[in-house]
């Protein structure tokens, strides 16, 4: 052995010689969800879920709670999270976090009084769902059980990943997302505003995930709009789906177009994609927006003939006319009740054209409820699903 190569497995020997901070399983509990709400006492309460790894799978499973759940009051998170050992006993690790839930009442008076704690800590990740609550505590979320995933948060987590990528709705913001839209001119900040259908208290016992019906449930509500750091209202969840549209992080979903008086046609949108381009024509904003997509019959009430290439065109017309509606209400309640850019048109117009932005930036939001708005939409529709025929047609 050369001494070129004694030197190489040297180095490796010692690279490889294991993690020097490694912890066994046996004497940490792992965080996988954090809820802040106001305190009695304390400016906060904090509570946290740590899993009991043992229930959550079927082979080790002994009927026991999934998770212990833990609260704290004070004046910062940074030390109730380090604080925690007062009531449980194994070492907390923040770093498999899933979900961050604030509640309605913190936010109102404001978030960024721990943002910097959580973008600070080096144990804590970017990777988690940042969420709020509407008309429930934030604990009160992280407590309910639910039969498919023991435990609330990875349940929460999977949940609105799962909507983003079916339908939308969930705008999958996380904690660098949000501090982005603080720290812009033109932009507003959002996230998922949840709730609980059913009673909180009896959704936090293990009966409810033995249920087919539970006692409770959680389900994402709306969307939350914020006005720099402090909640400002809530915004309807078919509004979010526009949102997402909007902005050009809607990939696919599922749209109910009316084809008739009182029939409807179930449309299926794929590969959409939205182009943005902002301007300021005579010191007045003007917004065009270009919409593409894809789209196949997911169902239909109606008895045009499928074969014919004339009803995929006069469907594809009413399916594009319906999103340009929707798209175009969801802007104008933004321009006139909220008065709030939470598209980031602002953004845009500084990138397209910085001086003129510079001029109108501590007056953009004036400008922005002014702003003309043209939304061009089409959409092609491809096919009819696995069946051509409709059993309306086929009914002699």
């Amino acid at each position: 052995m050369n001494y070129k190569t004694l030197v190489q497995v040297s180095v490796m020997v010692l690279i490889l010689s294991g993690c020097w901070d490694h912890r066994e399983l046996s004497e940490i509990t792992v965080v996988v969800g954090m809820a802040v709400d106001k305190g009695d006492n304390g400016k906060y309460t904090l509570t946290i879920e740590g899993i009991n790894a043992k229930e959550l799978s079927d082979k080790t499973s002994t009927g026991f709670a999934p998770s212990i759940f833990y609260a704290l009051e004070g004046d910062t998170l940074a030390e109730l999270s380090q604080k925690m050992n007062v009531g449980i006993s194994k070492n907390l690790i923040y770093s498999h976090m899933k979900v961050l839930v604030i509640s309605e009442e913190v936010l109102r008076d404001g978030l960024i009084d721990f943002l910097d704690f959580l973008e600070r800590n080096r144990e804590i990740r970017d990777d988690f769902n940042l969420v709020t609550t509407r008309n429930v505590k934030a604990a009160d979320i992280l407590g309910v059980t639910y039969l498919v995933q023991k435990s609330s948060s990875l349940k929460l987590h999977t949940q609105l990943n799962s909507l983003v990528e079916s339908w939308g709705g969930d705008p999958n913001i996380r904690l660098n997302d949000f501090i982005q839209a603080y720290t812009s001119a033109g932009r507003r900040g959002v996230m998922a505003a949840l709730t609980i259908q059913g009673d909180p208290e009896k959704g936090g016992s293990v009966e409810n995930m033995k249920k087919v019906k539970p006692d409770a449930l959680v389900v994402v509500d709306s969307l939350a709009i914020f006005k720099h750091d402090k909640l400002g209202a809530f915004l309807p969840l078919e509004d979010s789906r526009n949102y997402l549209w909007i902005i050009n992080k809607l990939d696919k979903t599922v749209l109910t177009v009316a084809c008739n008086k009182d029939k409807f046609l179930g449309v299926r949108i794929f590969n959409n994609k939205t182009k943005s381009k902002v301007s300021l024509i005579k010191g007045r904003a003007v917004i065009n927006l270009r919409v593409n997509g894809e789209g196949y019959l997911d169902s239909t009430q109606c008895k045009e003939d499928l074969t014919q290439i004339n009803t995929f065109v006069k469907y594809g017309k009413l399916t594009e006319k319906e999103i340009k509606k929707n798209l175009e209400a969801t802007i104008k309640k933004l321009q006139q009740e909220y008065k709030a850019d939470i598209f980031g048109f602002g953004e845009m117009l500084y990138r397209q054209d910085y001086k003129n932005f510079k001029r109108i930036e501590k007056n953009w939001d004036e400008y922005f409820e002014d702003a003309i708005v043209n939304v061009d939409v089409n959409v092609k529709l491809r096919r009819s699903g696995v069946k051509t025929k409709s059993l309306l047609s086929e009914k002699k």
